[in-house]
């Protein structure tokens, strides 16, 4: 059985004690990793190479092979730098959004100043720009090109990507006016999501025909670690049918999972999330939320992570007293023990840390976890790329 084929065992439930292992990506030091032994010719991208020759192949560890369709603006709006300043600068996005975005250090998101939509009258004024421009949003000559690869490597599952209504909001009018419109223009947000929803069916068809996807991925992104942004009546009311009508879409067009991402506590939303069509949730991140507690409670539906990314530092001082040894691999053994065997055991489970293995992760580290899984029934098969 292929890393794909096996994903989808898992999924039906079927897969006999197989564990498969997928990661969403690497985001590590390369230089501290080839220093600890990593070979020079290991690519060390974030995301998955067809061809492999890259840290999924190394480590035997499946991921996403995505493909997409422009959500968003087109036409674009005319991007434009309104301030530049010694390490910030204040510009326009091509969504609309005014922001201001480091150009010196690294590690913190845009800050959100304005937004072209915020009102009725600003969607009315730009709807045009978030409908229709079908041929505009699908780059047939790149998947015509990559579909059949994708297609014919069984490593990493075919992923259809996409941005879930709430993820589709903030993009375009900010978080917390995706927070609160919903109390105060019910009817513009619904247009909105109709829209979305209808442009995503329309743009996706050929991608699908090109890529045949074996699931879609739901980039939503709505929860903090107290929990979602939206409240559940909310939700039922504007988003739940979203995702049920693309739900029905997906396995129309021969796509029979949804996979969705949200960081943080989704727990008031798992069972409406799990009801409205989402196939499996991830990445259950440790500090915010117990993945095994609702392990136990939606015993039918497929959960992906919930390892501790930091579980490769527990010499780090914000995580003494978590560990009970400060011993690297006694650390890394422990935490698959506490999460992997019982979920190894319950089934509907594909392994992975509750977030992308980060800089704090080590070569050594991450080496001996992707090995040590193999106690627990790790069954991914790398299968070599004609190139």
């Amino acid at each position: 059985m292929n890393n794909r084929e096996l994903f989808h065992a898992t999924m039906r439930r079927e897969n006999d004690g197989r564990l498969l292992h997928m990661e969403q990506g690497f985001n590590i030091s390369r230089s501290e990793w080839l220093a600890e032994g990593l070979p020079p010719t290991v690519s060390t991208d974030g995301c998955p190479q067809l061809e492999g020759g890259d840290l999924f192949e190394h480590m035997n560890v499946s991921g996403y092979a995505y493909c997409h369709f422009q959500q968003f603006c087109i036409p674009e709006f005319e991007q434009k730098v309104l301030e530049e300043g010694d390490k910030t600068r204040v510009e326009i996005s091509p969504n609309g959004v005014t922001r201001r975005v480091m150009t010196k250090g690294h590690g913190s998101p845009p800050h959100e100043i304005d937004f072209a939509i915020q009102t009725p009258a600003d969607y009315r004024e730009h709807r045009h720009r978030l409908t229709g421009n079908i041929d505009r949003r699908v780059d047939t000559a790149r998947w015509a090109e990559t579909g059949p690869r994708l297609k014919a490597q069984v490593n990493h599952p075919v992923t259809l990507w996409t941005h879930g209504p709430f993820a589709f909001l903030r993009e375009l009018v900010g978080t917390e006016n995706a927070m609160i419109l919903p109390y105060t223009e019910e009817a513009m947000i619904k247009l909105m999501l109709r829209d979305h929803l209808e442009k995503c069916m329309a743009a996706a068809a050929p991608v699908i025909e090109a890529c045949k996807p074996d699931m879609c991925f739901v980039w939503e992104d709505c929860c903090g670690s107290t929990g979602p942004f939206i409240a559940p009546d909310i939700f039922e009311k504007l988003m739940a049918p979203w995702y049920r009508e693309w739900k029905d879409y997906l396995v129309g067009m021969g796509v029979p999972w949804i996979m969705l991402d949200t960081d943080g506590d989704p727990g008031p939303l798992v069972r409406n999330w799990y009801e409205a069509g989402v196939d499996c949730l991830q990445p259950w991140e440790v500090n915010s939320v117990d993945m095994l507690r609702f392990a136990e409670e939606f015993t039918q539906y497929v959960m992906m992570g919930g390892i501790y990314k930091h579980m490769f530092e527990p010499n780090d001082p914000a995580q003494v007293g978590r560990f009970k040894t400060a011993d690297l691999f006694e650390a890394i053994d422990q935490e698959l023990e506490r999460v992997v065997k019982p979920m190894a055991g319950r089934g509907g489970y594909i392994a992975a840390l509750d977030h992308w293995a980060f800089w704090g992760t080590t070569y050594k580290g991450y080496k001996h976890y992707a090995k040590e899984l193999e106690r627990y029934g790790k069954a991914n098969r790398w299968a070599t790329v004609s190139k």
